[in-house]
């Protein structure tokens, strides 16, 4: 066994670019000192912690970046400063190493914690407000069964401008409206049940279907283009009407959903 601290020959070692015959040498010598292997588990935290960052393709933002650059150029010159040699001298290769460690560790930590997670897209979210509606975790401002009635709440309280289509001719019944954020957007909300009693919850919010995710399929009807995306159980079919999106969303089967939405499909006047 070699009793020399094997230098960047480790760096090597970590990186599996040795013959077997030096990695034994090498693994012989880790055995026995403590020096080095601290030094080995430094460079392959580096080492994972790069991959990591490789991964995460996320881009920082610019005043992390540069106070990596500074603490990175303050840790070259400590490297290239003479100083007396350690009993175990570490090269400048694997200084910078374990100086990435250091960094890639901040870097991950703002991943972690300092990067804003992403909100939910807005068919989930439409889709969740259909579940809170049925839980009452989402109550009606007003209660009626009345188109006009509903159509008046809206016109009385603050946001875009929403109207509602009565479908009692398709023994289906209007039950109640609110307005409510949704996704940080005003929308008016109302909602329909059908003679099995499953519930149809419509919603309006000023936007565009550009900002909606990629559909699940799309269908173009009558000067519309509606977008149909599926949320579990939940089927969501979106068109816009001027400065409005609009959506109607239902556990019912897809086509009829879709068929409603059809129906409903105005030109704003």
């Amino acid at each position: 066994m070699s009793t020399a601290h094997p230098g960047d020959r480790l760096v090597d070692f970590v990186d599996g670019r040795l013959d077997a015959a030096s990695a034994d040498d090498i693994r012989a010598h880790l055995t026995a000192c403590a020096d080095c292997r601290a030094l080995e588990t430094e460079l392959r935290a580096a080492v994972a912690a790069s991959a990591a960052l490789r991964d995460e393709a996320i881009e920082m933002p610019a005043d992390l970046l540069a106070s990596i650059s500074r603490a990175l150029d303050a840790e070259a010159v400590r490297a290239a400063a003479p100083a007396p040699a350690p009993v175990t001298r570490i090269h400048p290769v694997i200084r910078a190493l374990v100086s990435a460690a250091a960094v890639a560790a901040l870097v991950l930590l703002y991943l972690q914690v300092g990067t804003p997670q992403p909100a939910a897209d807005l068919p989930t979210l439409v889709a969740r407000d259909l579940a809170a509606v049925g839980s009452r975790a989402l109550p009606f401002a007003v209660q009626a069964g009345d188109a006009a009635t509903l159509e008046r709440y809206f016109a009385a309280t603050s946001g875009p401008r929403i109207r509602v289509i009565d479908l009692a001719m398709m023994e289906i019944t209007l039950e109640g409206a609110a307005r409510h954020s949704l996704a940080g957007r005003q929308a008016g909300l109302y909602s329909y049940r059908t003679p099995s009693g499953a519930r149809l919850v419509c919603q309006m919010y000023e936007g565009r279907l550009a900002d909606l995710p990629p559909p699940e399929s799309v269908r173009d009807e009558n000067g519309f283009h509606f977008q149909i995306y599926a949320r579990g159980g939940v089927t969501l079919v979106f068109w816009q009407e001027g400065d409005l999106v609009c959506v109607l969303a239902s556990e019912l089967p897809a086509p009829d959903v879709l068929a409603l939405a059809l129906a409903k499909a105005m030109a704003p006047v």
